[in-house]
């Protein structure tokens, strides 16, 4: 059995991951962990941006070093998961994608064809949902295979 593992360090994610975990335990199954980085919009760059934890300003801060703030971010998220991955017995591998969360998911869902695919829910309001979209919501919605949404 695979497992699809959509994670960005939030609360929201680590217990995604926790729960496949807890579905991986009793056999042979194989979890791909996978972060998808936003690229920097030049043309967009709010005053702040939430990252999950208290706010970050971004202001005045060049593009590249947003980029590699994002990557190195990335790959720290990917290294604790797969520890995680690594300390349950449960085999891993990683994977880190740059696009829209929302469109990478779903395709790298339809290449590694997982028998589920497992994501955090923020639990936005109705006006956050409508203001910002849902990545969880899109991808339980494009995605060709199981989705299970962790709270």
């Amino acid at each position: 059995m695979k497992f699809l593992v959509a994670i960005d360090g939030s609360k929201a994610s680590q217990h995604a991951l926790a729960q496949a975990i807890r579905l991986a335990a009793p056999g042979n199954v194989r979890i791909v962990l996978l972060v998808v980085i936003e690229p920097v919009n030049n043309v967009y760059f709010p005053g702040m941006m939430p990252t999950g934890e208290p706010l970050v300003a971004w202001q005045g801060v060049p593009a590249d070093q947003m980029e590699k703030m994002a990557s190195d971010t990335a790959r720290s998220v990917l290294s604790e998961a797969e520890a995680t991955c690594r300390e349950a017995g449960v085999q891993c591998e990683t994977l880190l994608q740059s696009g829209s969360p929302r469109s990478i998911i779903c395709e790298v869902a339809e290449k590694e064809a997982p028998d589920v695919l497992v994501i955090g829910s923020r639990g936005l309001g109705t006006v956050e949902r409508l203001m910002l979209g849902s990545v969880s919501d899109y991808v339980i919605h494009h995605a060709h295979c199981p989705v299970l949404i962790v709270r």
